[in-house]
C-alpha cells in the first residue's frame, strides 16, 4: 500500500522523476486504503469501551440489588444509570464507525460527515463525565450522612458546610484534573486516530484542488 509519506515524496521529486499524476479515482482508492487502518483502531477502542461498560453495568446492578447499606444501593443505581447512558453512546459511536464502510458516493465527503459526528459524540462524553462530578458529590454526602454515628441536620451550620464542601467545593477542585485526564483518555482512544484521518483527508484533497 502506498503510504502518504511516500506519495508526498513523489510529488516533491523533480518533474523528470514524477510518474503520471494520480487522478481522482486513484486518490479515492488511496484514501480508502489509508482510512481502513484508522477506522479499525477506532472500532477496537469503541468495542473495548462497550464491553467494559457492560461489565460495569452488571456490577452496578448487583450492588444496587444486593448491598445492605443505603448509600451503596444508591451508588449502584447511579452507576448503573451512567453505564446505561455510556452503552447507548457507544452503540451510536459504533454505528457511525460501521457506516464508514458504506460511502454511497463521495468518499471524502462521507468520511468528513462521519468524522464530524464522532467529534460531536466525543464532546458529549467529555461533558457528561464532568457533569457527573456534582453527582459524585451528592453520593459522598449521602454516604457521610447515612454512616455518621450522630444525626446530621443538613440545615444546620455543620450540615450546610458539609453540603457546600462535598457538592460544590470538592467537584470544583476535581474539575481541572478530571477534565485533563478525560481529554487525554479520549485523545488516546479516539482523538489521535481522528486527527490522522482528518490529516489524510486534507492532504489528499490538495492535489485534487490543484487540478
Amino acid at each position: 500500500m502506498l503510504e502518504l509519506d511516500e506519495l508526498r515524496c513523489q510529488w516533491q521529486q523533480p518533474a523528470a522523476d514524477v510518474p503520471a499524476p494520480l487522478d481522482a479515482a486513484a486518490l479515492t482508492r488511496l484514501l480508502a486504503q489509508q482510512s481502513d487502518g484508522i477506522i479499525a483502531k477506532l472500532r477496537r477502542s469503541a468495542r473495548w469501551e462497550l464491553w467494559a461498560n457492560f461489565v460495569i453495568l452488571a456490577g452496578a446492578l448487583a450492588l444496587a440489588g444486593l448491598a445492605q447499606v443505603l448509600w451503596l444501593r444508591v451508588a449502584g443505581g447511579v452507576l448503573a444509570a451512567i453505564g446505561a447512558v455510556c452503552i447507548v453512546y457507544l452503540f451510536r459511536k459504533l454505528h457511525l464507525l460501521l457506516r464508514m464502510d458504506d460511502p454511497a458516493g463521495d468518499l471524502r465527503a462521507h468520511l468528513l460527515r462521519l468524522d464530524s459526528g464522532l467529534r460531536a459524540l466525543i464532546r458529549f462524553y467529555y461533558r457528561f463525565t464532568l457533569a457527573m462530578l456534582p453527582v459524585g458529590g451528592l453520593l459522598n454526602l449521602l454516604m457521610v450522612v447515612s454512616t455518621s454515628k450522630r444525626e446530621i441536620g443538613l440545615t444546620s451550620g455543620f450540615g450546610l458546610a458539609l453540603v457546600l464542601g462535598l457538592v460544590v467545593v470538592l467537584p470544583a477542585l476535581l474539575y481541572l484534573p478530571v477534565a485533563s485526564l478525560t481529554k487525554r483518555y479520549l485523545q488516546r482512544l479516539y482523538g489521535q486516530h481522528l486527527d490522522r484521518l482528518e490529516a489524510s483527508l486534507r492532504e489528499l484533497a490538495e492535489p485534487v484542488a490543484a487540478h
